[in-house]
């Protein structure tokens, strides 16, 4: 079998700038390389090691429909959904769901849209 390895989730955005501004600034995430010289792309990540790049959808060739009907989906994890939720309403984001708690499996859950209509999922350190 061949081994595979993770890298970090593309995200391509129609405004580079502002994405990568907006995930920096409000979600945290750290600019750790930057390309713009042939293209546009930057990698960024978080202290607790999520990766994510983003590029420019323009220059990929792709035009971005409905980014809700996206069939991959962000999900993270934190100790305060409905905390986190409230930040990002503050900041630009669109909050589609929650908080929410699940009885059944007891535990926090939410989502929210990005600046672009990219769909996140949230929930905290209970989720199974």
């Amino acid at each position: 079998m061949i081994e595979i390895r993770p890298r970090e989730i593309v995200i391509l955005a129609d405004d580079f700038d502002l994405l990568v501004a907006w995930y920096r600034d409000v979600l945290g995430f750290e600019v750790v390389r930057f390309f713009n010289d042939t293209f546009q792309f930057a990698n960024l990540e978080t202290s607790t090691g999520i990766r994510l790049g983003i590029g420019s959808a323009a220059e990929a060739g792709v035009v971005p429909g409905d980014r809700q009907h996206n069939t991959v989906v962000l999900q993270i994890e934190v100790d305060d959904v409905g905390g986190l939720l409230d930040h990002l309403e503050e900041n630009g984001a669109t909050i589609t769901g929650g908080p929410s708690f699940d009885k059944q499996l007891k535990f926090w859950f939410g989502s929210f849209s990005d600046p672009e209509g990219n769909p996140v999922w949230v929930v905290d350190t209970d989720c199974p």
